[in-house]
């Protein structure tokens, strides 16, 4: 599986940027200058998990524009509520298996254990 860090910025793009093809495009400024492998791997893994407490329908248009962004990387959307969603990621976390690549979370206190906990720093 792709770092998580990784897939984090791959996503952090889509939602930075508006227009056109992301595979194709220039690294943006301020990116990593691995970015393109970065971009090449999501492609290569074919999916972006996300555990969210946000309504699904909520989030249909940036999923919608990241799949059309990103051709190849499909997003699986686990909308959940926020004990369900913490529990989940901490339980997969526990046992050393895959989990949500990105966590989205309306409830501060868990967003902020997960991410003192669990998030790797973007460099």
């Amino acid at each position: 599986m792709l770092a998580k860090s990784q897939l984090a910025a791959a996503c952090a793009a889509a939602f930075a940027i508006a227009t056109g093809s992301a595979f194709a495009q220039a690294v943006p400024a301020g990116y990593p200058a691995d970015y393109q492998k970065v971009l090449d791997g999501a492609k290569k893994e074919g999916k972006v998990v996300i555990y969210s407490t946000t309504d699904t329908k909520a989030a249909g248009p940036i999923i919608k524009g990241f799949e059309a962004l990103y051709p190849g990387v499909k997003v699986e959307y686990n909308d959940m509520n926020s004990t369900e969603l913490y529990n989940r990621y901490i339980s997969e976390q526990a046992a050393g298996g895959g989990s949500g690549d990105i966590v989205w979370s309306s409830s501060m206190d868990s967003a902020l254990k997960l991410a003192t906990d669990y998030a790797l720093k973007y460099k």
